[in-house]
C-alpha cells in the first residue's frame, strides 16, 4: 500500500515538474536567463532534479536539500551518477531506450514488501516526436487500454498498469525549457 502512494506521489509531482516546464518554456526565452536567477551549472542542476521527488514524497518540518535519494528511494539498488548510462537492472529486458541518451539524471530502486519500484530520470537529444512514438508504441502493447494519456508536441505522459495487473507504469516526458532540443523522461516502473 505504501509502495503505491509513493509510486502516485511520484507520479503527480513528476507530472506537475513535466507540465510547468513545458509551461515555462513558452513564457521564457531560451537563450537569455531570468534576471532573477543566477546561471546554473550541470552540477547545481543534477541535485534539483534528484531532491525534488524526495521532498515531495517524504515532508518534514525542514526542508532537506541533500543531492543524494533517502534511503527508501535507494533501498536494493544505487543511484547512478549524472553523465551515466547504466539502466537499472530490474527494468523489464525489452525496455526501450532511445538511442542518443545525454545523461542519466536519476536511477534509483527501492524495494517494499517484496516488492520491486524503479524509478529513472534520463535526457536525451532524440526529438520529441521519436520519444513519444518509441514509449506510445511499447506501452500501449503493455498495457493496452488500461492506461491514461496525455500527448501533445511538449507533453508526454503515460500512466497505467499492464494487462496481467503485475506492474505499473508512468512514463512523463517533455523538452527542457533550459536546454534546447534535449527532453527529459522520467519513467517510473512498479511490480503490483
Amino acid at each position: 500500500m505504501y509502495t503505491k502512494k509513493l509510486i502516485m506521489a511520484l507520479s503527480l509531482t513528476l507530472s506537475l515538474l513535466v507540465l510547468s516546464a513545458c509551461s515555462n518554456s513558452a513564457d521564457a526565452p531560451s537563450a537569455e536567463p531570468s534576471p532573477d536567477s543566477a546561471p546554473a551549472t550541470e552540477a547545481e542542476a543534477t541535485p534539483t532534479a534528484s531532491t525534488e521527488p524526495e521532498q515531495t514524497t517524504e515532508p518534514s518540518a525542514e526542508p532537506e536539500q541533500t543531492p543524494e535519494p533517502s534511503p527508501e528511494q535507494s533501498d536494493g539498488g544505487g543511484s547512478t551518477a549524472s553523465g551515466s548510462l547504466d539502466m537499472p537492472e530490474e527494468l523489464p529486458k525489452d525496455f526501450p531506450m532511445p538511442e542518443n541518451v545525454t545523461e542519466t539524471v536519476l536511477s534509483t530502486t527501492a524495494k517494499n514488501e517484496g516488492k520491486t519500484s524503479v524509478m529513472l530520470i534520463y535526457r536525451t537529444s532524440d526529438s520529441m516526436e521519436a520519444v513519444t512514438k518509441l514509449y506510445d508504441d511499447y506501452l500501449s502493447a503493455q498495457m493496452g487500454d488500461q492506461s491514461v494519456k496525455t500527448i501533445d508536441a511538449k507533453n508526454l505522459i503515460i500512466q497505467g498498469k499492464t494487462k496481467d495487473n503485475k506492474h505499473s507504469w508512468s512514463v512523463i516526458g517533455g523538452p527542457l525549457a533550459s536546454q534546447e532540443g534535449i527532453v527529459e523522461v522520467n519513467v517510473i516502473w512498479s511490480e503490483i
